[in-house]
């Protein structure tokens, strides 16, 4: 078993996932390479921290926590956009899904970035800022949802998810959470803060298994940009699955207390949440962004 010390706490959780994604992998890198041939668990590494080197990749999770589990699909590559299938927190989904068909709450998002997106809508595409501000039939202008932004999206029941969700709560029992985030959690950024914030880890044959951090494990249960959640308490573990030098798949098992912001007021929550991504097509995926969505996002 190996230990390493989990990455400086900074006084702004986005300079701290900032040090661990970007400025720690290269040193990681040079410490580890002359040590390639030393064991499995270095080799892991190695092979995990091709990912955020790579030129492009695709990816698919599917993401269970305590109200539903969901589907998210995306490709990534080095120009730092990402085109994604994800679905939409409850205050989006109303407006994209005006008119339309699909029921499975699936929707297309282009990043640009973790955060800077552009939504498929059927006007098309459209940041969360012109979509916060389009009236809606129902809400009375400056209500809730109706042009001040939008709140975190893990509200309990948070509409429909491909999978669907989870049994319902006892009476007199809080509904089940779901931490359903519109800012996108990058494969190769969650790979950073699992190598850059570990506490231990091991190896099973192909299968590394660890523990975080708890500065790393709220900065996984937390997207960055998401100012209206902040978390208090936050503990997790991971596996990596690595075959011929090469990261196939790995898993991330994160427990938390949120302070969540409301609309009437902040409170907290409980989070249980799983999430298990494949990668595919390392250095071979290749998508076009349209220009409109390009121009929103300042490409």
């Amino acid at each position: 078993m190996i230990s390493q010390r989990s990455c400086p706490a900074q006084s702004h959780p986005d300079r701290i996932r900032w040090f661990c994604a970007r400025a720690l992998l290269p040193l990681l890198l040079a410490w580890i390479a002359p040590a390639l041939h030393a064991g499995p668990i270095e080799s892991a590494i190695v092979a995990a921290m091709k990912l955020p080197e790579a030129k492009s990749y695709s990816w698919g999770s599917l993401i269970e926590d305590d109200a539903r589990s969901y589907d998210i699909a995306g490709q990534t590559d080095k120009s730092d956009f990402s085109i994604v299938s994800m679905p939409m927190i409850s205050a989006i989904r109303r407006r994209v899904s005006r008119g339309s068909a699909n029921s499975d709450n699936q929707v297309d998002v282009i990043f640009r970035g973790a955060e800077d997106c552009v939504i498929q809508t059927p006007d098309g595409w459209k940041t969360p800022a012109e979509l916060a501000n389009a009236p809606q039939p129902d809400q009375r202008p400056g209500g809730p949802g109706g042009g001040g932004g939008f709140p975190a999206g893990g509200f309990p029941g948070g509409g429909p998810s491909r999978r669907g969700r989870k049994g319902s709560s006892p009476p007199g029992t809080p509904p089940p959470y779901s931490n359903l985030q519109l800012n996108l959690s990058r494969p190769h950024e969650e790979i950073g803060l699992i190598i850059g914030s570990y506490t231990e880890i091991q190896s099973d044959g192909d299968i590394i298994t660890g523990t975080l951090s708890e500065t790393g494990a709220k900065l996984l249960l937390v997207h960055a940009g998401q100012n209206e959640l902040t978390p208090l308490k936050a503990s997790g573990t991971f596996r990596l699955w690595v075959t011929n030098g090469a990261l196939l798949r790995y898993e991330l098992r994160l427990d938390g207390i949120l302070s969540v912001e409301t609309p009437s007021a902040r409170r907290q929550v409980e989070v249980r949440q799983k999430s298990t991504t494949e990668i595919k097509a390392v250095g071979t995926t290749n998508f076009d962004v349209p220009e409109e969505a390009r121009k929103k996002l300042g490409g």
